[in-house]
């Protein structure tokens, strides 16, 4: 109907029809049928230059696409948990969620299966996650320990784990979050930090095993940059620490570990033994061998039938493994992702395409042009202004942004959501302005050759005209 209404010219009463069909579809019947309906929307919708509607469509999209095993490589995403399509005639398992395909083939899956490990250990009762930017964190956390922990229970206990990513109201995130998860066993409300150690020590008599997983705590301290705005957490990590059947995962970025050290020094941590950067503490997440990110590639295209010439495979292990000798798992995803795009399959194509860095160029130019042909400028730009001179990623606020920008509040706005929920570039929510700042270390170097000094240039002289303008008016 969607179809005949658009070929007739009404696109209101087609993209009524799509809406229609989406919000009646599941996805775990269909997952082919959903897709198309999400792809056919999101190309009304950016005809429309409904811009950020179509990308959220777009992320939708790929995400199904990963979980369903439809598509190859994810870009700069998280990986999420594999799913398998429902007969509608059967009745579902009550967990249909797996590990990712993408950690299942690869050595991240050993890594799991230690990370669990150490949950079932009563002498683990804290670990910091930690490796460089890029490296996967997120990815082996959401698609690869929560799925295995909620798969069978340690012991005779079920497996409760609780995640999360964002710090500026962390007791009321938190709360919410452990309150949704027990509701099936009761519900309850939680405002506070003493009602959540309540719960969580309600929940050694509900049988369950709570851990409490930190992702991204690096931002914590981006948010909370006074001790006395930190100790209120510390004393909410020291009393998990000293409660039965409930663990601790920390996860952020290894330049950022020594922060922590601050916790030893105001806290009695017997239970670490006082020591929360000891080795039996820590877990090191690195990058892939050029074996693994052989295989991970290989398994990968085959469940999606994605083939790639075993030549080409060889080339690209080789480009992306460089001078260091090792995958960057960002890396990789990013570039397969952009095979994917280009349907590049041979080794010929590939060379004709350029190297991995044109690869990753015409990543960013996708997403560039996910905020419309009216925002390019403007996204170019803000993606230089994130980046400096020495090479560093910068974190600038959103005024800051803005007054090198010849561009509305209302297009800075889109060409940010964008870049964030693409995983480009991430919010940090610190008083007293939230600021931005580019994800990976890894997209600077890359950013600064792409645009360039005649963009700068471009678009200072577009920001002076505009100004004219409005003066002379």
């Amino acid at each position: 109907m969607a179809g005949s209404q658009q070929g007739l010219g009404d696109i209101a009463a087609a993209i009524d029809s799509l809406e229609l069909a989406k919000s009646e579809t599941q996805p775990q019947y269909n997952p082919q049928l959903y897709i198309s309906i999400l792809e056919k929307l999101r190309l009304l919708y950016f005809e429309q230059a409904r811009y950020l509607d179509a990308f959220h469509l777009k992320q939708e999209r790929l995400q199904i696409e990963q979980q369903y095993g439809f598509r190859a490589f994810v870009g700069a995403s998280y990986l999420n948990p594999q799913r398998q399509a429902i007969n509608p005639a059967q009745i579902p398992a009550e967990n249909t969620e797996t590990i990712a395909q993408e950690i299942a083939v690869s050595s991240r899956v050993q890594d799991v299966r230690r990370l669990r490990e150490r949950v079932s250990r009563n002498e683990y009762k804290l670990t910091v996650i930690h490796g460089q930017s890029g490296v996967g964190k997120s990815s082996i956390l959401q698609g690869g320990l929560i799925p295995a922990l909620q798969e069978k229970p340690i012991g005779e206990r079920d497996v409760l784990p609780i995640l999360l990513r964002s710090y500026t109201d962390w007791v009321g995130m938190l709360g919410r979050s452990l309150g949704e998860n027990v509701e099936r066993l009761g519900g309850i409300s939680l405002n506070s930090a003493a009602e959540i150690l309540a719960q969580l020590r309600h929940n050694e008599g509900r049988n369950l095993l709570t851990v409490l997983i930190f992702d991204q705590f690096e931002e914590f301290f981006f948010v909370y940059q006074d001790q006395a705005q930190r100790r209120p957490f510390y004393d909410f990590l020291r009393d998990c620490l000293n409660i039965p059947f409930v663990k601790v995962i920390l996860s952020l970025r290894e330049d950022y570990l020594h922060y922590l050290l601050e916790l030893d020094r105001l806290f009695d941590l017997t239970v670490i033994n006082n020591n929360i950067l000891d080795k039996n503490i820590r877990y090191y997440l690195g990058n892939f061998s050029s074996d693994d990110a052989k295989t991970l590639i290989e398994s990968l295209t085959e469940r999606t039938h994605f083939y790639l010439e075993p030549n080409l495979i060889d080339e690209l292990v080789k480009d992306l493994a460089g001078e260091i000798g090792e995958v960057r798992p960002i890396e990789l995803q990013i570039v397969g992702a952009q095979l994917q795009t280009e349907k590049i399959t041979s080794l010929e194509r590939y060379r004709q395409a350029g190297t991995k860095e044109k690869l990753v160029e015409r990543f960013l130019e996708e997403v560039i042009k996910d905020c419309g042909a009216v925002n390019e400028s403007a996204a170019r730009l803000v993606l230089y202004l994130l980046t400096d001179e020495n090479g560093t990623r910068t974190l600038k606020t959103k005024d800051e942004l803005a007054a090198n920008l010849p561009a509305s509040d209302e297009e800075l706005d889109l060409v940010l959501e964008i870049f964030i929920k693409s995983g480009l570039v991430l919010l940090v929510q610190e008083p007293p302005a939230e600021r931005y700042q580019l994800v990976h270390d890894y997209l600077v170097d890359l950013i600064r050759r792409q645009q360039g000094n005649e963009l700068l240039e471009e678009l200072a002289k577009e920001r002076e005209q505009r100004l004219q303008a409005e003066e002379n008016l």
